[in-house]
């Protein structure tokens, strides 16, 4: 749990153990009736509730109301880094336990001076970041094939990210300043309706000169 909570720290996520609170279950919920991963998720809260000594209680508190101080946007920003975080690779996360550590050891103005580098980078940009340091580091050429995509694509382009090959990323980067902005919604969708363990030759073919 220490590790993750670096990375999370990295990516300006919340440093809550349960970031949807920290009561315990209701003794009339109907526990019954809730999808299986709803009554497990609650489930295991309870049961780290009933684990902890009165200090680790009080100091869950005080880190759930300076969470609930946040402004409504601010929540949101850190709730979608925690969830990236989450969903990384093992490989890509321990690459960010490294990174945090390294963070963790530069002086404080160091530090501030990185946040305000990073703070100054477009958004959309800095978005790209949540999804590891590999996609980060390719994003500023892969935004715009992504930048208006919609929600329903986000999880199975994000999915055939990260089983591209470097070479194929590199082509899709490719193709992405190749075409103009009008078709690259049709240049996303055809990528994404090839089957995957096809998807690198198609991108190959069509990047080669």
């Amino acid at each position: 749990m220490r590790s993750c909570e670096r990375v999370l720290r990295l990516l300006g996520a919340p440093l809550l153990l349960l970031a949807g609170g920290v009561s315990a279950l209701p003794p009339a919920l109907p526990l019954d009736r809730l999808p299986d991963v709803d009554r497990a998720r609650l489930t295991e809260r309870a049961a780290r509730l009933a684990t902890m000594s009165a200090a680790e209680r009080e100091a869950l508190l005080a880190r759930q109301a300076a969470w609930a101080a946040l402004p409504a946007a601010e929540r949101a920003r850190r709730r979608l880094a925690f969830e990236a975080a989450a969903d990384l690779p093992d490989a890509e996360r321990a690459r960010l336990q490294r990174a945090a550590a390294y963070f963790d050891s530069l002086p404080e103005d160091a530090q501030q001076a990185l946040r305000v580098r990073f703070e100054q980078v477009d958004l959309g940009l800095r978005r790209g970041w949540l999804l590891g340091p590999t996609l980060g580091a390719m994003w500023p050429r892969l935004h715009p094939l992504f930048a208006a995509m919609p929600e329903a694509q986000r999880a199975p382009a994000i999915a055939a990210l990260r089983a591209a090959s470097p070479q194929a990323l590199d082509d899709l980067a490719l193709l992405a300043q190749r075409t103009p902005p009008q078709d690259r919604d049709a240049l996303r969708r055809q990528w994404l309706a090839v089957p995957a363990p096809e998807r690198d030759a198609w991108l190959r073919a069509r990047a080669s000169p």
